[in-house]
C-alpha cells in the first residue's frame, strides 16, 4: 500500500526524539545530525495535509510527495541497518549478548558503534538523507504548500456503536427492499411450462444496495420451502476462475467432483449433481459479463432437467439481457425522504426529534451528495457520527474539499473518499493494505494483525500488546463500514467491490495486485508492495517488478511462484514475504541476505529444510511453518531470532526445538512446542521465561522430565492446549503414574482464559483440577475442551469456575457417571449456583456413559437454593449410545437447543427445560415420546424407529420428520397436522420436510390419504426414493415427478 506520510513521520519522528538524548550519541558526534534530520521531517510535515489536497489535481504535487517517500524508506533502511550491524558488533565485544533475553533497542545497539568507519558511514548516510529532505523542503515553494498543525497520531476514534452496529440494520433500504424482495420471490417462483430453468437479473449501480436484496431472497422463507437444497451463493469476480467457479457450485449442489479438472469434465458433474438435487436455487452475485452464464452455468443447469433459478446481480442491464433473463429488477435510487430517514435514523435517537428536524435541510442536502446510495449514506453517518450535531460543523462538513474530489475510480463517489479521509492516519494504512487482496476475498482478522505490526503500522502501548491494537484496528474498520462483516465467518470481514476499488486507486503509486499497476508505473516511481496472490503469471510480475529494487512487501501464497538465489538478490529490502500454499521445495540460503525481513510464510508447502542462514534473520517477528509435512528438523538458529513475536509449527513432523527458545523474549505465540529429550532441545521449563506469551500448545508432553512447577508464572498466558500422546496405544501402570504425577506439576496461569486438554492418559486428573480450588487457580476461564481421556473414569470438578461458558468433553472412553462430584459442591448441604455462566455443553463420544444424574434438589432458577447451569442455553449429547435418560436435574435451565444424536435415550422425553425453542433428535432408536413443550419453534425427528407421539406443540415453525422404514406417518404428526389444518392462520409460516419411503410420498399427494392434511400446511417437501412433492399454499405451487 501506498505509505500514508503523516502516520510514518510521526511515528519516525517519535523514535528520533528518544534516540538522540542517548549517552552513545555524544561518542558518535551525530547528535546535530539526528536532530536536525528530525527537525527537517517536522517541517516538511507540516506540509502534508495542503500537499495530499492537492496531488489529485496537480500531478507535480503528487511527484513531490513521491520523492518525500522515497526518502523516507531509505532513512528507515539506514536505521534498521545500524540496528543490525550495531547488535552484531555488541555480540562480537560481548559475546554473552548473544544468549540475553532482552532484545536490541537503540541505546543497547548503537552504544557498540565505536568503529570509526563504522561512525563515519552513519554519519555520511544520515547527512545524504538531510541534504535530499533539504531538497524537498526548498521546492515546496513552486507548489505554494501551506503549512498546518502537525497532530500526533491519534489512538483509534470509537464511533458510536448504536449507529455501527454489526447486525443487519433494518434502515438501510427500510420497507422498499422488503416489497421488492417479496415481489422477486413471488415471480422466482412462478411455474412455466417448459420452463424448468429461469434466470432473473437485479441491475443497479454500485452501493445501490442489488446484493442488500439478493440476500433477502436469498433467506426468502419461501425459497427455503421451495428448492430441496439450501441455495447457493457465488460471487463472481471481474476475473473469475471457469474451473473454480464450476466446483464451488457443485459444492453447493453438493455434488463431487473428484479430480475432475475440465470445464467440460465440470459442466457434466454440475448438471448431474443439479439433477439429484431435484430442485436448485443459485444466487451469482456481482457479475461483470454474461459469459459465466452463456458459455459456462446454462447448458449444464438446462440440462439438469429440473427446477432451477438463478438470480443475478449486475451493475449493467445489458449484461441481464445478454443473460436473456425473464426478468429484470433495476434497483432504484433511495427517494431523499427515504435517505434522509436512514442517515436520521443512524444519527438520532428518537429523544433527538427536536434536534434532527432543525439539520432536516442539511441533512436532505448531504444525502443528495450521497447520491441517495445507500452505501455511501453508511459511510457519511459514520463521519458524521464522530462530530457535534448543529449547524455550524454540519455547514462546514458540506463546504469540504474532499465532496468535489476529481479522478476517482468509476462509480467511486466523493462521499466513500470522505469517509477514508476521516480516517486516522495508522487507520488509513491498513485500510489500504486491502487493495493487496483479489476481489471477494474473506479478510481474515488474525491475518491481517500479524502483517501490520509486521508492516510497522502499529504504535507500540504501554500495557497493550501491539497484536491487540491491530485487532482493535481491524474492528474499528467493521464498525465504520469500510469492511463488511461475514456473520457465516467469525473474525472474517468483506471488502465492498467499491471500496476495493477505492482503496487500489488511492495505493496505485505503489501498490499493485496482479499486473493491475506493475505496467503503468512509470520509473519515477517504484513500487514497494506487489501482490499475486493466486496469480499464474507471479514470476513474469516479480521479475518487472524486482528489477526496480525497492519491494518491501511480496505477498504470494497459492501463486506459481518458485525463489532462488537469483531472485532474492533482487529482493534485499523485503520486510513481508509470504510463499504459504506454493510449490516450493528449496528455500535458498540466501534468505539470510533480507535482513530487514519481519514477516516469513511458508504454510503448507514442499520445503525439507530450513537453511542456518535464517539466523541472520534479526527483524523477524512472524515465522509460519505450519503444514509443512516434509519439514522435519529445524535451524539450530532459530532461535536467535530475538525478536520473533509468533511461531506457529503445528501439524509439521518436526522432532524438537532447537535449545535457547527462552532467549525469545517477545514471543507471544508458540504453537507447537515439541517435547524431547535430547541434549540439544529446548526444555520444558525454559517456557518458564517467555513472559509474554498468550497462546501456548505443547505436543509430546509426556515426554516432559522437568521437575520444577512450569507455566504459573506467566502473566499474560490466555490460551494453553496440552497434548499427549502414548505408544503404544494402550498405556501401562507405569506409564499412567508416571503422566499424572507430571500433569501435577503443570499449573496454568490465573490469566488462562481458554484451556484444551488432549489425549491425557492418566487414571485421574491432576490434584489441582480436583480440589476445591480449582477456580481459584483459573478465575478467568471461559472455555474447556477435554479431548480423547483415555483412563480417567471420572470427570472433575467444574462447576463452581466462575467464568467458564463453553465446556466440550469429548472422548472420555471410561466415565460411566455423570454425578454430583461434577458440580465440584455439596448439593446437600449447599446453596448458590454450580456453573453460574456456562452457555454451551457439548458432551460426545462417551461409549460407556449410562448415568447422568447430580442427586440435586435443583430449584427453579428463580427461586433460593442450588441452581443448575442457570445461563445453559445449548445442550449437544452425541454417541452416547447406553445414556438411557435424559438428565432431569437440567429441567430448570433456560436451555433453547438440544441436540441429542445416536445415543440410547429410551422412550418419553417429558422432563425437557420449557424454555426450549429447538430439538433435534437423531438417531435414538428407543427414542418414542415426546412431552410437552410450548415454546418449541424447530423439530428435527431423524431415524428414530420407535417414535410415535408427541405431544401440542403450539408455536412449532418448522418440522423435519425423517423415517424411510415405515410405511405410514406416526398418528401423533397426523394430530399434529390437523391441527395446524384448523388454525387457518394467514400468518401461519408453518415448514414441513419429510423424507421417508416411496410409499409415504404416494399419499402425500392430491391422490393420497394424507392430501386433505398436507394442503392446508403453508409450505411443504416430501422426497424418498428419488420421488418429491414440492407444495406452497400461498404463492400456490405444486411439483412432483410421482
Amino acid at each position: 500500500m501506498a505509505m500514508i506520510l503523516d502516520a510514518f513521520m510521526s511515528k519516525f519522528s517519535a523514535l528520533l526524539a528518544d534516540f538522540v538524548y542517548e549517552e552513545v550519541i555524544r561518542v558518535l558526534g551525530v547528535k546535530e545530525d539526528l536532530q536536525e534530520l528530525r527537525g527537517r521531517m517536522r517541517s516538511i510535515q507540516c506540509l502534508l495535509k495542503d500537499a495530499e489536497k492537492k496531488k489529485f489535481g496537480e500531478s507535480s504535487t503528487e511527484l513531490w510527495l513521491s520523492e518525500l517517500k522515497d526518502v523516507m524508506y531509505d532513512a528507515e533502511d539506514i536505521i534498521d541497518l545500524c540496528r543490525i550491524e550495531g547488535a552484531q558488533l555488541l555480540a562480537d565485544q560481548n559475546p554473552e549478548s548473544r544468549t540475553s533475553s532482552v532484545r536490541c533497542d537503540f541505546s543497547s545497539v548503537l552504544s557498540c558503534f565505536t568503529s570509526v568507519p563504522l561512525r563515519h558511514e552513519i554519519g555520511n548516510r544520515i547527512e545524504e538523507i538531510n541534504n535530499r529532505l533539504d531538497k524537498i523542503y526548498e521546492n515546496r515553494k513552486q507548489f505554494k504548500l501551506e503549512k498546518s498543525t502537525i497532530s500526533e497520531t491519534p489512538q483509534i476514534t470509537q464511533v458510536d456503536s448504536r449507529q455501527t452496529s454489526s447486525m443487519d440494520d433494518p434502515f438501510v433500504v427500510g420497507r422498499e427492499v422488503e416489497v421488492a424482495a417479496n415481489s422477486l420471490v413471488d415471480r422466482l417462483l412462478v411455474e412455466v411450462v417448459d420452463e424448468k430453468c429461469r434466470l432473473f437479473a437485479v441491475t443497479g449501480m454500485g452501493g445501490i444496495g442489488k446484493t442488500t436484496l439478493a440476500q433477502k431472497i436469498f433467506n426468502h422463507p419461501k425459497i427455503k420451502t421451495f428448492f430441496n437444497l439450501d441455495p447457493v451463493w457465488v460471487c463472481v469476480s471481474q476475473t473469475y476462475s471457469e474451473i473454480e467457479l464450476l466446483k464451488q457450485v457443485i459444492r453447493g449442489a453438493k455434488g463431487s467432483y473428484g479430480d475432475a479438472n475440465t470445464k467440460s469434465e465440470l459442466q457434466i458433474i454440475l448438471s448431474n449433481s443439479v439433477a439429484s438435487c431435484q430442485s436448485f436455487f443459485l444466487v451469482l452475485d456481482d457479475v461483470w459479463r454474461g459469459d459465466v452464464w452463456v458459455d459456462l452455468l446454462r447448458v449444464p443447469l438446462y440440462t439438469s432437467n429440473v427446477n432451477v433459478r438463478v438470480l443475478v446481480t449486475t451493475r449493467y442491464e445489458n449484461v441481464a439481457t445478454d443473460m436473456e433473463a425473464a426478468h429484470i429488477h433495476p434497483v432504484k435510487h433511495l427517494s431523499e425522504e427515504s435517505s434522509w430517514d436512514m442517515l436520521r435514523r443512524r444519527l438520532f435517537s428518537e429523544r433527538q426529534m427536536e434536534l434532527a428536524n432543525d439539520l432536516k435541510e442539511l441533512g436532505f442536502m448531504i444525502v443528495r451528495r450521497c447520491g441517495c446510495l445507500p452505501l455511501a449514506i453508511k459511510a457519511i453517518a459514520i463521519v458524521l457520527a464522530g462530530k457535534k450535531r448543529n449547524r455550524k460543523v454540519w455547514e462546514n462538513f458540506l463546504k469540504n474539499d474532499a465532496w468535489s474530489i476529481s479522478n476517482l475510480p468509476e462509480g467511486v463517489s466523493g462521499a466513500l473518499y470522505l469517509s477514508f479521509e476521516d480516517l486516522p492516519s495508522h487507520l488509513k494504512q491498513c485500510f489500504l493494505y486491502f487493495s493487496l487482496y483479489p476481489e471477494d476475498t474473506l479478510l481474515d482478522r488474525s491475518n491481517f494483525v500479524r502483517l501490520w505490526v509486521a508492516e510497522g503500522f502499529i504504535n507500540e502501548q504501554k500495557k497493550l500488546l501491539m497484536e491487540d491494537s491491530a485487532e482493535e484496528c481491524f474492528n474499528e474498520l467493521l464498525k465504520r463500514n469500510l469492511l463488511l462483516p461475514r456473520y457465516d465467518f467469525e473474525n472474517y470481514g468483506k471488502m465492498h467491490d467499491l471500496m476495493r476499488s477505492l482503496a487500489i486507486f488511492l495505493s496505485k503509486e505503489e501498490t499493485s495486485f496482479g499486473d493491475l499497476n506493475v505496467k503503468n508505473t512509470t520509473t519515477s516511481i517504484k513500487l514497494r508492495r506487489l501482490s499475486v496472490v493466486h496469480q499464474k503469471a507471479a514470476i513474469k510480475m516479480l521479475d518487472y517488478v524486482a528489477d526496480q529494487g525497492a519491494l518491501r512487501t511480496l505477498l504470494a501464497s497459492h501463486s506459481d511462484l518458485l525463489l532462488d538465489d537469483q531472485r532474492l538478490s533482487r529482493l534485499l529490502h523485503l520486510h513481508v514475504l509470504d510463499i504459504g500454499h506454493t510449490q516450493i521445495e528449496v528455500l535458498p540460503d540466501s534468505i539470510g541476505n533480507l535482513v530487514h525481513l519481519r514477516y516469513l510464510d511458508l504454510v503448507d508447502t514442499r520445503i525439507r529444510a530450513i537453511p542456518e542462514s535464517i539466523k541472520k534473520l534479526t527483524n523477524l517477528q512472524f515465522l509460519n511453518i505450519r503444514k509443512c509435512k516434509n519439514l522435519i528438523q529445524l535451524p539450530s538458529g532459530i532461535t536467535w531470532l530475538y525478536n520473533l513475536r509468533l511461531i506457529d509449527f503445528s501439524e509439521t513432523p518436526i522432532s524438537f526445538i532447537p535449545q535457547g527458545i527462552e532467549k525469545l523474549q517477545q514471543l507471544n505465540y508458540l504453537n507447537s512446542f515439541v517435547v524431547a529429550n535430547n541434549d540439544s532441545c529446548s526444555k520444558l521449563e525454559e517456557l518458564n521465561s517467555l513472559k509474554q506469551i498468550r497462546t501456548l500448545s505443547i505436543c509430546n508432553l509426556e515426554k516432559a522430565q522437568s521437575k520444577t512447577i512450569i507455566l504459573k508464572d506467566l502473566p499474560n498466558l490466555s490460551t494453553l492446549t496440552l497434548k499427549f500422546s502414548v505408544v503404544p496405544p494402550i498405556p501401562g501402570e507405569e506409564q499412567e503414574l508416571a503422566v499424572e504425577e507430571l500433569f501435577d506439576k503443570i499449573i496454568p496461569s490465573q490469566s488462562l482464559e481458554n484451556f484444551q486438554i488432549s489425549g491425557f492418559f492418566g487414571r485421574r486428573f491432576p490434584n489441582w483440577m480436583n480440589l476445591s480450588s480449582f477456580e481459584i487457580c483459573v478465575p478467568y476461564l471461559t472455555k474447556l475442551e477435554i479431548f480423547k481421556i483415555t483412563s480417567c473414569t471420572q470427570l472433575p470438578p467444574l462447576g463452581q469456575l466462575p467464568e467458564l461458558r463453553v465446556l466440550d468433553i469429548n472422548h472420555a472412553s471410561k466415565v460411566k457417571k455423570i454425578g454430583p462430584e461434577f458440580l465440584g459442591i455439596d448439593v446437600k448441604l449447599t446453596t448458590g449456583a454450580a456453573f453460574p455462566k456456562l452457555e454451551k455443553l457439548y458432551i460426545g463420544n462417551m461409549n460407556l456413559l449410562e448415568e447422568w444424574s447430580f442427586d440435586a434438589q435443583v430449584t427453579c432458577n428463580a427461586s433460593p437454593g442450588l441452581k443448575l447451569m442457570p445461563c445453559l442455553h445449548i445442550l449437544k449429547i452425541r454417541y452416547c449410545p447406553l445414556l438411557k435418560q435424559f438428565p432431569k436435574d437440567l429441567k430448570h435451565t433456560p436451555m433453547k437447543s438440544l441436540n441429542i444424536e445416536f445415543s440410547g435415550i429410551q422412550k418419553s422425553l417429558d422432563n425437557l427445560p420449557i424454555e426450549l425453542e429447538k430439538l433435534d433428535m437423531i438417531c435414538c432408536k428407543d427414542f418414542e415420546k415426546l412431552g410437552c413443550l410450548p415454546k418449541l419453534k424447530k423439530l428435527r425427528i431423524v431415524a428414530c424407529n420407535a417414535f410415535s407421539c408427541m405431544e401440542k406443540l403450539d408455536s412449532l415453525q418448522e418440522l423435519y420428520f425423517h423415517d424411510v422404514h415405515k410405511k405410514s406417518l406416526p398418528e401423533s404428526l397426523l394430530l399434529l397436522l390437523r391441527q395446524r389444518g384448523l388454525q387457518n392462520d394467514s400468518n401461519d409460516d408453518f415448514q414441513l420436510s419429510i423424507l421417508c419411503n416411496k410409499m409415504v410420498v404416494r399419499e402425500c399427494l392430491k391422490e393420497g390419504s394424507y392430501w386433505d392434511l398436507i394442503q392446508h400446511i403453508p409450505r411443504v417437501r416430501v422426497s424418498g426414493d428419488g420421488h418429491h412433492l414440492r407444495y406452497s399454499k400461498q404463492p400456490y405451487v405444486y411439483d412432483t415427478n410421482l
